[in-house]
């Protein structure tokens, strides 16, 4: 009799291991976490950056409760969808097709790695409503620096190992994030 059976690790742990130790989890438990269930992870933890985005400015007075509104559903779109295209594209330049990488693993990778964001986001609202702190960049900004480790590993994986590739690309994913958020910021305005 067999003894030795694989137990399944619920994704909400694989998600915590990605910000502990991105590495093993790229190399062994990606697989088995779904694209949709990793664009979750992405898409709240981009939602609750730009509500605290939001929120610093609405007491700024540079927005009203409508613009906050209108940052957190931007936020919830450019973590999914901006997450997913980037993902798309590093999987492209990388190459990673022919190392039988696809699109979906890619798109997991990338999207659980916000993983460490999601806490960042989530503690930083907690800061911003108990204590009327500004906190997107404390804890905003902090908690998508945060995400480019376990980004360094997809893209390391993706590429065959090519590490100043890996460093180079994953220098321009984060300014295209930190980019990005700026600019969509202004649109609650």
């Amino acid at each position: 009799m067999d003894t030795t059976a694989t137990v399944a690790v619920p994704h909400w742990k694989t998600a915590l291991n990605m910000i502990i130790n991105p590495g093993e989890v790229v190399k062994t438990q990606m697989g088995r976490v779904p694209w949709p269930y990793s664009l979750l992870v992405s898409g709240l933890s981009f939602s609750l950056f730009f509500l605290q985005t939001g929120l610093d400015l609405l007491r700024n007075g540079q927005i009203e409760a409508s613009g906050v509104i209108l940052i957190t559903m931007l936020g919830l779109l450019y973590g999914t969808v901006g997450v997913a295209l980037l993902a798309v594209l590093v999987w492209a330049l990388a190459q990673a097709g022919e190392r039988n990488i696809t699109m979906g693993w890619s798109i997991s990778a990338f999207a659980l790695g916000y993983s460490a964001t999601f806490v960042y986001a989530l503690t930083g609202l907690v800061f911003s409503l108990a204590f009327g702190w500004k906190t997107a960049v404390a804890f905003g900004v902090t908690g998508v620096l945060w995400a480019l480790r376990p980004t360094l590993f997809t893209i390391k994986q993706m590429s065959g190992e090519r590490v100043a590739f890996s460093i180079a690309l994953t220098t321009l994913c984060g300014a295209i994030l930190l980019v990005g958020w700026s600019l969509l910021g202004q649109f609650g305005g």
